[in-house]
């Protein structure tokens, strides 16, 4: 019985030390990151649900997201010096973008209020 309860205990500590490791080696769950946050509003000042953001890095792949009901969309990106374009796409208003630098882990803010189309 003895030699059962030693071996068990073992067994969870080497299991709680392998688990531990691979958690702190596991890229991105240790990486700084930055937040590129943003709202849409209508030309009205209403928020805008449903408009399709594209943010486009240097160079890099495009996200894509949509507004919340709140008319807000967040992007997680490494934290390091770089340049993002944010575009937003909406049935019949004006397509806009804005460019947006983040440099270290922080939280850009971006603001679009939609134009009609003519």
């Amino acid at each position: 019985m003895r030699r059962t309860k030693k071996r068990s205990g073992r067994l969870i500590s080497i299991f709680f030390l392998l688990i531990s490791a691979f958690l702190g080696a596991s890229p991105g769950l240790s990486d700084e990151y930055a937040l590129i946050y943003g709202t849409v509003f209508r030309p009205t000042g209403h928020a805008m649900a449903g408009a399709d953001i594209l943010l486009q890095p240097e160079g890099g792949k495009v996200q894509k997201a949509k507004s919340s009901p709140r008319g807000e969309f967040t992007f997680r990106v490494p934290a390091k010096p770089l340049r993002y374009t944010v575009t937003v796409k909406a049935a019949g208003f004006k397509t806009e973008s804005k460019p947006v630098s983040v440099q270290a882990d922080e939280r850009v803010d971006v603001t679009f209020l939609l134009e009609n189309e003519k």
